[in-house]
């Protein structure tokens, strides 16, 4: 094809490319609300002279509509797309249904009844009625050509539907309900079935609009343009007075728009596609043609094509360069000729492959070892490959040979051994330790890396099936069960164990492992296993990568312990305690022995720390911990919460509660007494009591560790009340205070109705001062109580389940102060604090987004503070939770950081992009040596992870400057301000922006 004709079709297909569909329908809206005003304001507006109009509008859809039916019933008989099909057949019925509406129109000659309105619009009706329902086959049917087996029925269908509605019509028109009284208009069953009508033109034209993406052989555009045309045609003809009027003509109009637009469809579908489809095929078949003529002179090996009797008919550059003859003088040739090949091994002359190709029909193949003999007597290398020619019904048409030069091939042997030994250099240096085996685990390399990994020389592994002893043979055995459990089969045994999950899914496997060396020294390895797979893709062995990675787990196990264990005393801290608690509560409920948790506090330490400083303290508090621990069983917990509390943990002491109680109030007399030994600190002797409660577990099947946490402290209050020293039981009626509390729960209760809550924010700033952020803290202002610490009703909020609507209160007045923020300019975040129970709620999340979308503020300002609690409970909850609140932008912050609950394991799997570090070690940090080193870890610890460290509870000038020293960037405490009113706070934070009130004009 030509350029001339390719640009011509490019023409073409601009031409006959629609305009924006959605352009074209408000182009064809604005006379129509001109007519609609016109129609409503003035009321009918005749024409003079409409008859002939009429007339003209008339044919014109008559013709179009013929033709629509004229080229969609004729193009492509066999392959005609249903959708088309039934357009053009009911387009038929349509245009003779027109015909009878205008031979009956008003003033036209009888036709073969007396005209009228009436008889007219009824001809009108039943043709809009047959378009509508082409239109909406055409958008239902299928797109793609199809089966002619639909072309008559479908139009038999149609002329039977149309004879029967000229029938009635003509001869029975009493049979029709009226549709227009002179005088009056149109009937309300006009209107209606017109207004139907134009809901089943909509729907066409939604349903074309809505399969506008699908493969299609329609001009879908136009088909929606058409729909939505004649729709407001229809709806001008229920709008008219009078059969003369403005809107009839209007409608008119736009039905010859909706026409020809219909008519351009068609004729695109079925006259210029196919058109352009020729064009194209055309242009394909020419560059294919021109595609393999360049391949063929460019291909970088001979080819040689023969006719079925062995003649050469083609040989390309490189054939010609590799034989010695040219094309011209190849040409007609017998191969034999031309193709002189012998054995490079015995120098017997090798038969032309083209004749066994003839004889079998079957590809043939000459091994590289095979030279071929130029005509000049060069001698090459070569491959070759002779296959037929066959057309497309199978006939053998001749022979096709391809052969390349292989000769560099011998010569690069050498080259091949140089680079072997290169790759055996890379591999003995490498950093990780390299080990590939056989299918069947025996080792092929084993290389220097590996050698000092594991303390065994090359050559004692090389050739062994030796891999699985490198391993502990207890994890070997763990990871077969597992491996057995994912793949439902029995658990494989030795080097299975390390490939199977390889072996099956094809993908590397990889872990971390204890490896055994030579020595019996254990290391920790981190490896992975691969596949090892030839040139054809087919696994020949497998390939394990080791890395000696004891140093990092070392390092690991330091950072672990930070999360785990008390620095001070190197006891379990709050957070293994709960891990192991929830577990003993577990197990002494399925196996029926009971346990208890003593709760000890030591009396009056804050006059130890008073009069002898923090570092006597400490001392008192390291050498307590190992006095507990010494005076406990190898199976006991002791493990300090904080400060002078300590919490001890005793599983199995009996089967009864009795019993269990009589041997934890020995244990809990033996610590007391053994606090009270004096201590040692430095050059003088302190004495110090405790005050120890303590409870049995489990006593009910609902309890759970917080509540023996709860029963422990209680009974140690209890002991304290008791004039300290002493030992108390836990019993319910200990809580002399029960009635304080259910009062103080009613009144709260009252409070969430009464709105008796106020919001203060505390800003959180930078070093200088600058406001970054602010927490949001309750308050409530009793009527009678009057100011009530939230301390004092928080826990109540807690244990009674007020804490639900609390939160949710708290959550959505906070978002009112971000907007309130927002409108006066300030992008101030707003932190608030969630609790366990609000956290655990199904529908948290959901309440989370719906405050934000109510409010309308930016979901980035909003920074939610979990607590200890929710970090170690349900792990894949909470980060379903969060992860799922991040996405909308909300951020956390892990509150309390470093008071025991907080891990790193858990800040690597939360969406956690702030911490709070706890006013316990804040304060005194600049003068308390412990304090420091922890707040320096959580600093350090927060910068390594990219996390924002925010610093609560600092009072003084010199605990701010220490924290910034050691890279804290954001501060929360008196030092900088107390928490305050909103309306405080934006009057002293809050610059209002400036604001333009615009009086809009009212609606008429």
């Amino acid at each position: 094809m030509t350029g001339t004709s390719v640009a011509q079709t490019e023409a073409d297909r601009v031409r006959c490319k629609p305009p924006g569909t959605i352009a074209t329908i408000l182009t064809l809206a604005v006379p129509f609300l001109l007519v609609l005003e016109a129609t409503w304001l003035t009321g009918p507006v005749d024409l003079a002279h409409y008859l002939p109009l009429h007339t003209f509008f008339e044919i014109f859809a008559i013709a179009v509509a013929a033709l629509v039916f004229a080229i969609g019933w004729h193009s492509h008989t066999d392959e005609t797309p249903p959708a088309l099909l039934a357009l053009s057949t009911g387009f038929l019925g349509v245009a003779l249904l027109d015909f009878g509406h205008l031979m009956s129109y008003a003033g036209m000659p009888d036709f073969l009844t007396p005209s009228g309105p009436e008889k007219a619009i009824a001809f009108w009706l039943a043709a809009r009625g047959m378009a509508a329902a082409a239109l909406l086959l055409a958008a239902v049917l299928p797109w793609r050509p199809g089966s002619a087996a639909l072309r008559y029925p479908l139009i038999g269908a149609v002329l039977a539907i149309t004879a029967a509605v000229f029938w009635v019509v003509l001869w029975h028109p009493a049979l029709l309900p009226r549709t227009f009284i002179a005088g009056e208009g149109l009937t309300p069953f006009k209107i209606g079935f017109e207004y139907g009508l134009v809901l089943l033109y909509a729907g066409a034209a939604l349903i074309f609009h809505r399969r506008r993406r699908e493969a299609r052989t329609l001009d879908v555009h136009r088909m929606v343009i058409a729909a939505i045309a004649i729709a407001m045609s229809e709806l001008c003809f229920t709008l008219y007075f009078s059969v003369y009027d403005l809107a009839n003509v209007a409608g008119h109009i736009y039905k010859v728009i909706g026409y020809w637009c219909l008519y351009r469809a068609v004729f695109v579908t079925a006259v210029h596609h196919p058109y352009e489809a020729l064009h194209r095929s055309e242009r394909d078949l020419w560059r294919e043609k021109e595609r393999a003529r360049v391949t063929l002179l460019s291909i970088g090996d001979g080819l040689i094509a023969t006719d079925t009797a062995g003649r050469v008919t083609l040989m390309n550059p490189v054939a010609e360069r590799l034989t010695g003859w040219s094309g011209g003088e190849a040409v007609g040739r017998p191969v034999t000729d031309v193709f002189d090949i012998e054995n490079a091994e015995t120098g017997e002359r090798v038969p032309v492959p083209v004749q066994q190709v003839l004889e079998n029909g079957q590809l043939v193949g000459l091994a590289n070892h095979t030279v071929l003999v130029a005509r000049g007597g060069g001698r090459s290398h070569i491959a070759d490959m002779a296959s037929p020619i066959r057309d497309r019904d199978g006939t053998l048409h001749g022979v096709v040979m391809v052969f390349q030069d292989v000769t560099e091939t011998y010569a690069s042997r050498e080259a091949l051994k140089d680079s072997l030994s290169l790759n055996t250099g890379i591999l003995e240096s490498a950093a990780c330790g390299i080990i590939a085996t056989t299918l069947d685990g025996i080792i092929r390399v084993f290389n220097r890396e590996a050698e000092r990994i594991f303390g065994y020389p090359a050559d004692e592994m090389v050739g062994t099936a030796s891999l699985p002893r490198l391993y502990d043979g207890e994890e070997l055995r763990a990871h077969a069960d597992r491996i057995a459990a994912e793949l439902g089969r029995a658990a494989p045994a030795g080097f299975e164990v390390l490939v199977a999950r390889t072996r099956d899914g094809g993908l590397p496997d990889s872990g971390e492992w204890t490896g055994l060396r030579k020595d019996g020294d254990r290391v920790a390895l981190s490896a992975a296993t691969s596949v090892l797979r030839d040139s054809g893709g087919a696994v020949r062995g497998y390939l394990t990568v080791v890395m000696d990675v004891t140093e990092r787990k070392r390092a690991e196990r330091q950072i672990e312990s930070l999360a785990y264990y008390d620095p001070l005393t190197n006891l379990p801290n709050r957070r293994l305690l709960l891990e192991q608690l929830d577990s003993q509560l577990r197990t002494a409920r399925q196996n029926g022995r009971c346990g208890a948790l003593m709760f000890l506090d030591l009396d009056d330490f804050k006059g130890l720390n008073d009069a002898r400083g923090h570092v006597a303290g400490d001392t008192l508090l390291r050498e307590l911990a190992a006095r507990l621990n010494a005076t406990l069983r190898r199976d006991d917990l002791v493990s300090r919460l904080s400060g002078d509390e300590f919490v001890i943990l005793l599983p199995d002491l009996g089967e009864r509660p009795e019993e269990a109680s009589e041997v934890a109030w020995r244990v809990a007399e033996k610590l007391r007494l053994a606090v009270a030994q004096p201590f040692r600190l430095d050059r003088y002797e302190h004495s110090i009591f405790a005050s120890i409660g303590l409870t049995v577990f489990p006593k009910t099947a609902e309890e759970t560790v917080e509540d023996l946490l709860k029963q422990a402290d209680t009974a140690m209050y209890a002991a304290k009340d008791g004039g300290r020293n002493t030992i108390r039981d836990y019993d319910p009626a200990m809580l002399v205070d029960a009635q304080a509390r259910l009062a103080l729960q009613q009144d709260l209760r009252k409070a969430v109705d009464a709105g008796e809550f106020t919001l203060f924010l505390q800003p959180q700033t930078s070093a200088d001062g600058t406001l970054v952020a602010a927490e949001a803290l309750i308050r409530w202002q009793h009527p009678q109580r009057g100011f009530v610490a939230p301390g004092a009703f928080i826990a109540v909020a807690e244990e009674s389940g007020l804490i639900l609507p609390l939160g949710d209160w708290i959550l959505m007045e906070a978002c009112h102060v971000l907007r309130r923020l927002a409108d006066a300019g300030s992008d101030c975040h707003l932190s608030v604090n969630i609790s366990p129970r609000q956290f655990r709620q199904k529908n948290f999340c959901a309440g989370v987004i719906a405050a934000v979308r109510a409010s309308r503020i930016d979901p980035r300002l909003l920074t939610l503070e979990i607590t200890e609690g929710i970090a170690i409970g349900d792990c894949a909850d909470t980060v379903a939770k969060m992860s799922e609140l991040a996405a909308v932008g909300i951020s956390f912050s892990l509150d309390d950081f470093g008071t025991g609950f907080s891990s790193l394991s858990y800040l690597k799997q939360l969406p956690v992009g702030e911490l709070k570090i706890d006013r316990s070690f804040v304060q005194d940090v600049d003068r308390n040596s412990h304090n420091a080193v922890l707040v320096e870890t959580m600093l350090s610890i927060a910068s390594r992870l990219g996390l924002k460290a925010v610093a609560e509870g600092v009072e003084t000038a010199a605990e701010r400057d220490f924290l910034r020293d050691h890279g804290c960037a954001i501060f929360q405490g008196y030092y900088f301000d107390r928490p305050m009113p909103v309306d405080d706070f934006m009057r002293k934070y809050v610059v209002p922006a400036e604001r333009t009130i615009i009086e809009e004009p009212a609606l008429a």
